[in-house]
């Protein structure tokens, strides 16, 4: 089942990592690589084609609890 929600992951290249931690609180402990973004589609873009929704795999197929290759 779809939420009508999207996600988007970015990568976070050196030069903006001191402000990625300070917007988001990441300790100095942490080197953060990318990040994701998740939320609905904007008003003001298209609708996705049917075409998307008919190659979209089922949650099970592509969540993985624990190890690789099991599904729960």
């Amino acid at each position: 089942m779809t939420e009508g929600l999207g996600a988007c992951f970015f990568g976070i290249m050196p030069e903006h990592l001191g402000a990625f931690r300070a917007e988001f609180g990441v300790p100095d402990a942490y080197d953060p690589i990318g990040g994701i973004t998740i939320g609905h589609r904007a008003d003001d873009v298209p609708a996705q084609s049917a075409r998307v929704a008919r190659r979209r795999r089922a949650a099970d197929e592509v969540v993985h609890r624990g190890q690789w290759g099991r599904h729960s």
